[in-house]
């Protein structure tokens, strides 16, 4: 059965919602400015993982405990997998109880020498005193010199116990495998259960703190990017660009393209970039040409592209606009819509919609941004 609106309500019902629909959006604009900037060209890459590592065994063993899986986040030092620790631990019993009769075999041998220092005293007091022989004297020297001798044997026996013992104790801690550094687990090749043996690998780790971006660049422009410090990537994926430093330019070219791979690094604070990803970065030529700039702020993304909102007579308008590279805090863009001139919504325009009214809170500032 259909249950019938009265006339007086839909009214109300319609009135809420054009007022819902004309409520002020509270925003700050900027001017889109037209300016002589350097040119920069677009060349592509990829994100990667600054380091990378099969974290192996280095003892033989039964897996007892895994403590990650694949996707996994652990920090540096954090447990990974531990294996039996059993017979490492007799092992260790067993050098800890040689411990005693090294110290006794030492402190026998200690008595022995001092019992022989002594008869040397005696045979060397007589000796000046005429009543004994030189027989006798290079007798109690020669063993007075056996017995130290003994005795250092004895204390070089202790030292090889002593690092018998630390060997083991090292044996034993690497049982237990830990990250050398954060990251996230890439893969795992074993399970608990699994034997393995050493050098076996357990787990894939990548690092993700710091994320490494390859890029291609043509010769020709190799020189120009050398000089730079920072490069301006832009990552799709996450509709991003980030300022990346230049780590190196790797002096061999591919012989069929002439593009130099280029490292730069990023940090990757927010965890947000994963390697594989697809980067366009942007690299300076050295000429400069006229280009509309506006914040990047400014600049939105959705499915269908990137997009601005700009202040239409206090009302706001969507204007699609093509990223051509970042110059400072402003991007280089080209529009059907947007011109110099035009204001476009810095802040307040993530929930903001077409046709909207605009409260603007501030008068947009005219300085026209630096290239860099």
């Amino acid at each position: 059965m259909r249950t019938l609106v009265p006339s007086s309500i839909f009214c109300v019902m319609i009135m809420a919602c054009c007022t819902v629909a004309a409520q002020p959006a509270n925003v700050r604009v900027a001017p889109v400015i037209e300016q002589q900037v350097e040119q920069r060209r677009r060349v592509t890459g990829e994100t990667r993982a600054l380091r990378r590592s099969a974290l192996a065994a280095e003892e033989s063993g039964l897996v007892i405990e895994l403590a990650v899986d694949a996707g996994s986040e652990v920090q540096q030092g954090e447990l990974i997998a531990r294996l039996d620790s059993e017979r490492v631990k007799l092992e260790l019993a067993e050098a800890r109880s040689g411990v005693l009769a090294a110290d006794a075999l030492i402190a026998e041998r200690e008595a022995q020498a001092a019992q022989a220092d002594l008869d040397l005293k005696r045979v060397e007091e007589l000796l000046a005193l005429e009543s004994g022989s030189r027989p006798e004297l290079d007798r109690a020297r020669r063993d007075a010199a056996v017995e130290k001798a003994r005795l250092l044997q004895a204390q070089a026996q202790r030292a090889i116990v002593d690092a018998q013992i630390a060997i083991i104790e090292q044996r034993l801690e690497d049982l237990e495998i830990r990250a050398p550094f954060p990251g996230i687990v890439v893969s795992k090749m074993t399970e608990v259960g699994q034997w393995v043996r050493e050098g076996d690998p357990l787990i894939d780790l990548i690092e993700i703190a710091t994320i490494e971006i390859r890029i291609d660049v043509p010769e020709t422009l190799i020189e120009r990017a050398s000089r730079a410090k920072t490069v301006w990537v832009h990552l799709p994926a996450l509709g991003q660009d980030i300022e990346a430093q230049l780590v190196s330019i790797i002096p061999q070219a591919d012989p069929r393209t002439r593009l130099f791979p280029v490292r730069l690094t990023v940090r990757n604070t927010e965890g947000l970039i994963r390697p594989g990803m697809s980067a366009i970065a942007q690299i300076p030529t050295s000429q400069k040409a006229m280009f509309m700039l506006v914040p990047k702020d400014a600049v939105l993304q959705n499915e269908t592209g990137s997009f601005v909102f700009v202040d239409q007579g206090g009302t706001s308008a969507r204007a699609p606009v093509e990223r051509l590279f970042a110059v400072g805090d402003t991007i280089a863009v080209r529009s059907p819509i947007v011109k110099p001139g035009m204001r476009v919504v810095v802040e307040g325009n993530e929930r903001l919609r077409p046709g909207q009214p605009l409260t603007i809170l501030n008068a947009p500032a005219t300085r026209p941004p630096s290239d860099g």
